[in-house]
């Protein structure tokens, strides 16, 4: 027989929060204890509130910040236009540049 894991366990992997009509959800997956930041293996069936970091595998459905998510190359051209365009910290912006002036 495979070893279970235990409720405190799970826990401290995803915290659970229910909505008014009575369902539950994940609010939030966590790595490490104390380590907000953790990683979900396999198929996210429905929504995704807050921030996606890292490398995302598979395929992507839907909207982003309300406009249909569309694969696109960024240009280090097009990166500068849109970090400017987005009011980007001077840092992000020096970075971009430089960038574009090795290509």
């Amino acid at each position: 027989m495979t070893e279970q894991i235990t409720l405190e366990e799970a826990l401290q992997l995803v915290t659970f929060e229910q909505t008014y009509d009575g369902q539950w959800f994940i609010l939030n997956v966590c790595g490490n204890v104390g380590n907000i930041d953790g990683n979900v293996c396999g198929n996210v069936n429905g929504n995704v509130w807050g921030s996606v970091k890292g490398n995302v595998d598979g395929t992507i459905r839907g909207t982003i910040n309300g406009k249909e998510w569309t694969y696109v190359v960024e240009t280090p051209k097009h990166r500068l236009k849109r970090l400017i365009e987005e009011g980007a910290a001077t840092e992000k912006l020096i970075k971009a540049f430089n960038r574009l002036e090795e290509n």
